[in-house]
């Protein structure tokens, strides 16, 4: 009797592996050179995408007056020592603090970045799906799964030049192996 359970259990664990594999529909695997070539690509993306980042950052602090750019930070600042950080309420606040230059040229600055952001993401959608073997699903846009865009000065600058630990560490191990400069 155990023995026609043990059968019957691993019959019916590589029946789905069978059917699997006697699929015509499923796409073909990739090769290990299409799996180097993606993701060469895709690190070059990143890279593409962090230099885009630090482009926006530095317009960002240089759209600031510098009595500005002490208020932003302490902001930012306090924010990491509060039990209890409220950033509508941070962002408010350095809007608040904004001349209206300073406004337009951070939404600027902003607007100019997600769409070159969009631009780059297409061009890697693009490259990646030449990169699949004939036959594989079209990979398809992101859609709406991304959040509205900020629409306020003080929002964007508390999002931009917060310090994010977890996404450096994130990016550093995710670039590991590429050289630094």
């Amino acid at each position: 009797m155990k023995n026609s359970l043990l059968a019957l259990a691993l019959a019916l664990g590589i029946m789905p592996v069978a059917a699997l594999a006697q699929d015509t529909n499923a796409p073909p695997a990739m090769t290990d050179q299409q799996r180097q070539a993606m993701h060469q690509s895709f690190e070059r993306f990143a890279q593409q995408e962090m230099q885009l980042h630090q482009q926006m950052r530095s317009q960002l602090l240089s759209s600031l007056s510098p009595v500005h750019l002490r208020v932003v930070g302490s902001t930012i600042g306090n924010l990491a020592i509060q039990q209890n950080p409220d950033m509508q309420a941070a962002a408010r606040q350095i809007d608040r603090v904004l001349s209206p230059g300073e406004r337009e040229r951070v939404v600027a600055a902003h607007d100019t970045f997600r769409s070159q952001s969009r631009q780059l993401h297409e061009q890697m959608r693009s490259e990646m799906q030449s990169m699949m073997p004939a036959g594989h699903p079209e990979m398809k846009p992101e859609g709406g799964r991304m959040q509205p865009p900020p629409q306020d000065a003080g929002t964007i600058l508390l999002m931009a030049l917060s310090p994010h630990p977890m996404m450096e560490m994130m990016h550093g191990h995710m670039m590991e192996g590429m050289p630094h400069r």
